[in-house]
């Protein structure tokens, strides 16, 4: 069951009250908070002006809910995230027939060795340095 927090009355909403608008406490600038898949959103608007923040919000709001539809990563962007849509849609082409061959290496490979070692790291983050530490870590013994 979600317990849903009661909202102040004047607590801006959008999308039949989806989406809310605050300001955190120190901040000039608007947030935008929603549930998806259970879990809660927050964001930042970038915003000073409710009348843009409103605007953005929507967009914010869409940009989640179309990548949700989409099997895309929603909130993280973790290596593990997105290795698991990897795979997921690679086993699923496997499954059907359509996928290639090298596949199953590649399912291998992620599983043995990219999962363990970048899992945790934003994919973001991920530089020649990393991968430089990453080729060390698979010689190690």
């Amino acid at each position: 069951m979600l317990i849903v927090p009661k909202l102040n009355p004047n607590t801006p909403t959008l999308m039949d009250g989806e989406v809310r608008l605050f300001k955190r406490k120190h901040s000039k600038v608007w947030q935008v908070a929603f549930t998806l898949d259970g879990r809660q959103v927050r964001v930042s608007s970038k915003k000073r002006i409710l009348n843009d923040a409103v605007a953005a919000a929507r967009e914010i709001y869409l940009d989640y809910r179309f990548r949700q539809k989409n099997g895309l990563p929603v909130i993280s962007k973790r290596f593990a995230d997105v290795a698991a849509l990897c795979r997921a849609t690679m086993k699923q082409q496997l499954d059907n027939g359509v996928g290639k061959k090298s596949f199953r290496d590649y399912i291998i490979v992620i599983d043995k060795y990219l999962v363990p070692f970048f899992g945790d790291i934003f994919v973001t983050s991920i530089d020649y340095e990393m991968l430089q530490r990453f080729a060390r870590w698979c010689l190690a013994p």
